[in-house]
């Protein structure tokens, strides 16, 4: 997510700013906020994920509004939720879609419980604040609003949170669609997580629509020796010695940089609609790229647009300091640019761990077409963001990340990542890490602008 942010205090009277924020305040606000609080102190962490407890509140939330809902998924403990609106014509369909699982937490090092839903400071604080139960229930209180209403409908809305999105989604978004496809056969566009936005003084300068993402390849690396007493090593050194050099061959593969078809026309866009400052920028992503230029000037988030990227993140070896383990395990997380296939990148890896370990696939993605920058969808979206904060632009943007949007595109099917809720650079560094939360003025007017949105793409128009 691309943040920037310029700090300005503007003093205005109390009462001033009491008789603002009432003359504002969002009908579905505290509703809203107070379903989030309630959903954050659910614990959704995956592993193991236990998801079906966060689905069976979505589903208790839609029930007092006399929604139907079904649970789906193949394991009894992690059931995703699926809601439909039906319009009674043949368009198609919206897919509203999130996530209920979370990453694990480190529960020390927060400030506040991590499954607390606390209100504290301006913010609500939890896993989950931005990724992404933030959405989920934005979306919830979308198709509320649609229901409450009784908003003649120019395409049937679908809502579906599922689980296991965090650790690739095969027993998630995957599973569902392959096993209940006759859900699914209408869904002509879906709105998911993966966009960004930058604020300035708390106002949003740019909005990045994500149409594209980087193909995920998660491998471990597994070394085996003999076992024994620490003082006695074998020659090879054993099994974490084993583990280190070959995690040192991996480290040190090349990932030069390239400039992909589909990056160089998804920023050309952007730094076209952005005459000055990140525009100027951005205009130094094209053929040839000028290596030490793109290093001096690019933020990582633009650099990791431009090649591969190999990152060993967790580490597992041994029980005791004078015990040699007979086995050590790493994982790494790949993210390929359109055009790298997985395979061929798989063989680099495993020459470069050669007789030091063996290379186990966790997850392959594939390359999915780009969603278009264009069309009724992306428009209605950019229009209502442009709107909500005046001034504002709308781009597309590809993602270094992964979101199930991925399966979605492989079957033809328009998807796009949005990010409703302003973040200020320093909040959006709490994604994945400690003290996630997001300011409870922007998850109202994020609940806002997603209900706009959704309304504005699905309800029916007046004569």
């Amino acid at each position: 997510m691309v943040v920037a942010v310029a700090v300005l205090a503007v003093l205005l009277p109390l009462g001033s700013c009491r008789k603002v924020e009432s003359a504002q305040q969002d009908p579905f606000a505290k509703e809203a906020e107070d379903a989030f609080v309630a959903y954050l102190q659910i614990d959704t962490a995956n592993p193991p994920g236990n998801e079906t407890r966060g689905a069976e509140f979505l589903r208790d939330l839609f029930a007092k509004d006399g929604i139907e809902t079904r649970l789906l998924g193949l394991d009894p403990a992690r059931q995703g939720l699926y809601a439909r609106l039906e319009s009674g014509t043949n368009e198609k369909a919206l897919l509203l879609l999130s996530h209920i699982d979370v990453v694990p937490v480190e529960a020390e090092r927060w400030t506040h419980p991590p499954f607390g839903g606390v209100r504290a400071g301006g913010y609500i604080w939890g896993r989950g604040a931005l990724d992404a139960k933030s959405l989920t229930i934005a979306q919830a209180m979308a198709l509320l609003d649609l229901k409450r209403r009784n908003a003649p409908l120019e395409r049937d809305v679908i809502f579906l949170a599922v689980p296991d999105e965090e650790r690739g989604g095969l027993n998630g978004a995957k599973q569902i669609l392959e096993s209940y496809p006759e859900l699914f056969a209408d869904v002509g566009f879906v709105l998911n997580e993966g966009g960004s936005n930058e604020t300035a003084v708390d106002q949003v300068i740019f909005w990045g629509i994500e149409v594209q993402q980087k193909i995920p390849l998660w491998l471990r690396i597994v070394s085996e020796g003999t076992g024994g007493h620490g003082a006695s090593p074998a020659g090879d050194g054993g099994a974490s010695a084993k583990l280190v050099r070959a995690l040192s061959a991996v480290d040190a593969l090349e990932t030069p940089y390239r400039l992909t078809e589909s990056v160089a026309q998804i920023v050309g866009v952007t730094a076209a609609l952005r005459p000055h400052g990140r525009g100027a920028m951005l205009r130094l992503v094209r053929e040839p790229l000028d290596v030490p230029a793109i290093e001096r000037e690019l933020s990582p988030f633009y650099l990791n647009l431009l090649r591969d990227t190999v990152t060993i993140t967790t580490l597992s070896a041994g029980r005791s300091v004078n015990v040699i383990p007979s086995r050590a395990t790493a994982d790494i997380d790949i993210r390929l640019l359109p055009g790298t296939r997985p395979d061929e990148m798989l063989a680099r890896i495993r020459e470069a761990v050669g007789e030091d370990g063996s290379v186990e696939v966790i997850l392959s993605g594939e390359q999915t077409p780009d969603s278009p920058i264009e069309g009724e969808l992306f428009e209605t979206v950019a229009r209502a963001m442009r709107e909500s904060s005046p001034g504002s632009i709308v781009g597309p943007m590809l993602t270094p990340g992964t979101t199930d949007s991925r399966f979605f595109r492989a079957r033809g099917i328009v998807a796009y990542g949005i990010a409703p809720f302003k973040v200020n650079y320093y909040d959006a560094g709490t994604v994945h890490g400690d003290d996630e939360r997001i300011r409870a003025r922007f998850f109202e007017e994020g609940v806002r602008l997603t209900r706009r949105i959704v309304s504005d793409f699905c309800e029916a128009k007046k004569d």
